[in-house]
C-alpha cells in the first residue's frame, strides 16, 4: 500500500516491529495456547494438528491475498479498503461495518476472559470474587491504554505477547523431556483421523488467526506502510502457524495425560502445568494468559477505533466519531463513544451470570462470520481489480485459491452451526442488515 497522506491528526510514527505487534497480539498467540488447542483436541482427538495445518494454509491464502494490495492507498479501514477498491464504495463501506462488528466482538470476548484471569490472580489476596468488578476494571483500563499514544499500546502489546509466549514454550519444554507418561508424541500420527475430526476442530483453528489483518489498520501510521504492513500480514501469520502447530503437537500430548475431567476443565493447560512441575507452575501460565489477553484487548481495541474513525469520515456513522484526541493523536472518539457500549453491554452479560467461555464461544462466532465475510470480498476484489506491480495471472489465481477456500471454511461452519446456534446466525445477519441500511441512507 501506498504512504499517501496521513489522515488529519494521525501521526506517521510506528515503524515495522509496532505495526508486527499490532498484528501479534490481536491474533493472541498464547490464547491458543490455553483456550483454543484445548478446545479443538475435545473435539479432533489427534487430528488436532492436521486441524491447523489446514487452517494455516487457508490463512496463508488469505495473506498472500491481502499482499497484493501493497500499492492500494493506506486507510484506516484496513483490508475493507481493499474492499472497496475493487468492488465499490457500497461493498467496502459493509466491510468496514463487519470488521467494526467482528474488532468489536473479539475484544468482548477478550475482556470477558480477562476480567475472569484477573479474579484468578487476585484469589490469593482472599477477596471475594466480583466478576462484574474485575470485568469493568479489565475492560476500562484496555480502552484507556487504547486511546493513548498508540506507540505506547503496541509496545505493550508486543511486550505482553513475548513474555506470555515465552511460558507457554517453557512449558512445552517440560511436556517434552518428562510427564506422566513417555512423550512419544502420538498426535503427530494422523492414522485413524477422520473428516468429521478435522473438521470439527477446523473452526477453531481458523479463529485462532484472525486479527493477523489487524496491521493494515494502522497503514497510515507506518512509516512505510507499502513494506511494513506487507511484511507483518506475512510474517504474523508464519509465526503463529509455527507456535500453533508446535503447541498443536506437543500440547497435545500432553493434554493426554491429564484426567478426562481436567482435559475439559476452563484452564487444562494450567492444570497440565501444575502436574508436570512445581507446585505454582500453572499460575506462571495464568499470568502469561492475562498478559497475552490484555495485549489481544488492546490490538482489537487498536483496530476496532479506527475503523469507527473511517466510518464516522465516511458519514456512516455520526461525524463527532470522526474527532482525534488533541494530545495523543488517536480515535480517541471513536474508541469511547462506541467502545463504552460495548463495554457496558459485557457488564450486563457478567451481571447475568454468563462465564466467560460462553461469551468467548458466543462473540467468537460473531468475529468468525465477520472475518470470513471480508476474507472473501477481499479475494473477490483482487480477482476483479488490475494492481500495480502485479501480473493477471498472479492476481486472479491467488484471490481465486483463497476466495474459494474462505468459501469452503464458511460452508463447512455453517454447516455445524446452522439448527444449532439459529440464534447467533440471525443475530448477525441483523446487525449486517442495520449496517447496509446506514451505507444506504449515506449514500
Amino acid at each position: 500500500m501506498t504512504a499517501g497522506t496521513s489522515s488529519p491528526g494521525l501521526p506517521r510514527c510506528l515503524g515495522p516491529v509496532a505495526i508486527l505487534g499490532q498484528s501479534l497480539a490481536t491474533v493472541g498467540l498464547t490464547l491458543t495456547a490455553v483456550l483454543n488447542i484445548p478446545d479443538v483436541h475435545q473435539a479432533a482427538g489427534r487430528a488436532t494438528w492436521l486441524a491447523y495445518a489446514i487452517a494455516l494454509a487457508v490463512i496463508l491464502l488469505v495473506s498472500e491475498t491481502l499482499v497484493l494490495f501493497r500499492h492500494e492507498p493506506a486507510r484506516p479501514t484496513g483490508i475493507a479498503g481493499y474492499v472497496e477498491a475493487g468492488l465499490g464504495q457500497g461493498v467496502g463501506g459493509l466491510a468496514s461495518w463487519a470488521m467494526l462488528l467482528g474488532y468489536g466482538a473479539a475484544a468482548l470476548a477478550c475482556m470477558a476472559f480477562l476480567g475472569s484471569y484477573l479474579t484468578i490472580l487476585l484469589a490469593p489476596l482472599g477477596l471475594p470474587p466480583l466478576p462484574l468488578a474485575t470485568f469493568l476494571v479489565a475492560a476500562l483500563a484496555s480502552l484507556a491504554l487504547a486511546r493513548r499514544d498508540v506507540r505506547l499500546s503496541t509496545t505493550t502489546m508486543l511486550l505482553t505477547e513475548t513474555v506470555s509466549v515465552l511460558i507457554v514454550l517453557g512449558l512445552c519444554l517440560v511436556v517434552l523431556r518428562q510427564g506422566g507418561a513417555p512423550a512419544d508424541l502420538h498426535a503427530i500420527d494422523p492414522s485413524g483421523d477422520g473428516g468429521s475430526q478435522v473438521r470439527a476442530g477446523l473452526m477453531v483453528a481458523v479463529l485462532s488467526f484472525m486479527g493477523f489483518e489487524s496491521a493494515a489498520n494502522l497503514g497510515q501510521e507506518a512509516l512505510r506502510p507499502e513494506q511494513a504492513v506487507p511484511r507483518a500480514l506475512r510474517t504474523a501469520v508464519l509465526v503463529a502457524g509455527g507456535l500453533f502447530l508446535f503447541w498443536a503437537v506437543v500440547l497435545s500430548e500432553g493434554l493426554a495425560w491429564l484426567p478426562a475431567a481436567q482435559r475439559t476443565a476452563l484452564d487444562p493447560i494450567s492444570l497440565l502445568a501444575d502436574q508436570l512441575g512445581q507446585t505454582g507452575s500453572g499460575r506462571w501460565i495464568q499470568f502469561g494468559t492475562f498478559l497475552c489477553l490484555f495485549g489481544s484487548s488492546l490490538g482489537s481495541l487498536t483496530a476496532f477505533g479506527r475503523l469507527g474513525l473511517g466510518l464516522a469520515r465516511q458519514g456512516v456513522l455520526p461525524r463527532r466519531l470522526a474527532a482525534v484526541h488533541p494530545r495523543f493523536q488517536t480515535p480517541a472518539a471513536a474508541m469511547a463513544g462506541l467502545g463504552l457500549p460495548i463495554i457496558g453491554f459485557g457488564a450486563v452479560l457478567v451481571q447475568r451470570g454468563l462465564p466467560p467461555e460462553t461469551l468467548y464461544n458466543l462473540f467468537g462466532g460473531v468475529t468468525v462470520l465477520s472475518f470470513l465475510l471480508v476474507y472473501g470480498l477481499a479475494g473477490l476484489s483482487c480477482v476483479r481489480k488490475p494492481l500495480a506491480g502485479c501480473s493477471a495471472w498472479r492476481r486472479v489465481l491467488t484471490g481465486a485459491c483463497s476466495l474459494m477456500a474462505v468459501l469452503a471454511v464458511a460452508c463447512g461452519y455453517l454447516w455445524g452451526v446452522i439448527g444449532q446456534q439459529n440464534g447467533l446466525l440471525i443475530s448477525f445477519a441483523a446487525l449486517i442488515g442495520i449496517g447496509a441500511v446506514l451505507i444506504v441512507r449515506r449514500a
